[in-house]
């Protein structure tokens, strides 16, 4: 019998949970959650989702998996896989607002079928061939006349909050989902806004006077809002509320910040034919690979990303730049490109494990395990831009993957020459063989490819 392990992260809910067994995902319907599946099934609104590829792929199963039966469980459901599990604070700024609008669409999509979202957490959200779906399942609950939206408040926390902090502050703040589990405080970014957002009707509406109400709730109750006290609200007032949401977000736009690697490709010391020839270096190399699985480092904007045999089925396209994330997404969903997966990371304080026990959330390691590892003028960035020896990077690397490509770009290369001009040079080991020496600790084989047109050299570690 194949062993059975349960999702961590869905712990939470009494209505149900997540089971993994033979790389397949499995959702167990509870006796508690069975009231509000049956009347999300009756009312249309699941068939509705998924023909609108807004909600993923299940199937209901006439009996549970081997080994997987339970007390209290009611029903089984086989769930699509989501390729590459990904969260809000390794999201750009367009990311997390397209999983908004999905998310309060969803919720003009229940209303009209009687049902409603009791859930509106970002976590909710996942990227799936090249766009936002929602993968909870248990997450809708019928609608009762008269009764305000219950995840009101968690929306506003984790998708308005930090997209006008991100959009009107720095895109950065988007890495306090870190700190923040549960969502932004309202009161902090009530405090951490421009003041002229209290003009805007609806950031003053949503942001400042909700805190302001949470605040004197909680002070004077001591706890948060629940359904029971919330008060009522007749459906179209309900749903006026939500469209409102919807057009606010929509109107949301990113900082136009220029940062240090937005433009890379435009200030690139390479020649026409070097270019080529890298790719074509690249491209060879995962022919004889052939991984299912490529995790793309300091992929900047997805240039190289794109150079990979289409059939690869995934591509972790990962850099630390917001701008150039936000780009190559942009170009994900312009392109309807499935199997690219850009992310948000920085590799010297890569996502940890958050949450309950650090398990919650798993780390960007262990979600990154993968066939090959390609990291292409990055390895200055690493080694001089933030002071790491050879070995560890090299050790980083195999943690991830038993293939990996390194572009090694010398001192002599302009690239590298901006950088030291900023610092003072204490980087006598950085040369090709002192690379190559740390890296064959790890690897059992070496390749030596030459970027011709350039001073750089493409190295191929493998078992």
């Amino acid at each position: 019998m194949s062993e059975v392990s349960q999702n961590f992260g869905s712990f939470r809910d009494p209505a149900g949970y997540v089971f993994e067994q033979d790389n397949k995902i499995f959702r167990t319907v509870n006796e508690a959650g069975r009231k509000d599946y049956e009347a999300f099934k009756a009312s249309g609104l699941s068939e509705k989702l998924q023909k609108s590829r807004w909600l993923i792929p299940f199937t209901e199963l006439a009996e549970a998996p081997e080994g997987m039966a339970a007390e209290g469980v009611w029903k089984y459901l086989a769930v699509e896989r989501v390729p590459v599990i990904s969260y809000p604070y390794e999201w750009c700024f367009q990311q997390l607002k397209d999983s908004a609008i999905l998310t309060l669409k969803i919720q003009l999509a229940a209303l009209e079928c009687g049902m409603t979202l009791k859930d509106a957490s970002a976590y909710n959200v996942q990227m799936y061939q090249g766009r936002p779906i929602f993968i909870d399942i248990l997450s809708f609950e019928a609608y009762k006349e008269g009764e305000p939206w219950v995840a009101y408040r968690q929306f506003c926390m984790h998708f308005l909050a930090p997209l006008l902090l991100m959009s009107k502050k720095d895109l950065r703040f988007s890495a306090l989902f870190r700190n923040w589990v549960e969502g932004f405080p309202l009161d902090f970014t009530s405090k951490n806004l421009p003041k002229s957002t209290r003009w805007s009707p609806s950031c003053w509406l949503h942001i400042h006077k909700h805190a302001q109400l949470l605040q004197k709730y909680e002070s004077t109750r001591g706890d948060a809002p629940s359904k029971k006290n919330l008060g009522k609200m007749p459906k179209k007032a309900l749903v006026m509320l939500v469209d409102g949401l919807l057009k606010y977000v929509q109107d949301l736009t990113a900082p136009h910040a220029k940062t240090e690697w937005g433009d890379y490709y435009n200030d690139t010391n390479y020649s026409d034919e070097a270019f080529r020839r890298k790719q074509e270096i690249v491209s060879g190399i995962c022919a004889k690979i052939q991984p299912k699985k490529v995790c793309d480092l300091g992929a900047n904007c997805g240039e190289f990303s794109r150079v990979l045999p289409k059939d690869i089925p995934v591509i972790v396209s990962a850099d630390i730049d917001p701008i150039a994330v936000d780009k190559n997404y942009v170009q994900v969903r312009k392109a309807k490109e499935t199997n690219i997966y850009p992310i948000l990371q920085d590799l010297c304080n890569p996502s940890p494990g958050i949450g309950w026990m650090n398990q919650e959330r798993k780390s960007f390691v262990e979600r990154a395990q993968c066939d090959l590892v390609l990291s292409l003028a990055l390895i200055h960035h690493l080694c001089i831009g933030n002071n790491l020896p050879f070995d560890y990077v090299a050790r980083f690397y195999r943690s991830l993957s038993r293939n990996v490509v390194v572009e090694f770009v010398p001192k002599e290369d302009s690239q590298v020459q901006r950088l030291l001009s900023s610092r003072e040079d204490i980087f006598p080991d950085y040369e090709l063989e002192k690379c190559v020496a740390a890296f064959s600790k790890y690897f059992a084989n070496v390749e030596r490819i030459p970027v011709e047109g350039s001073l750089r050299t493409m190295l191929v570690f493998r078992d």
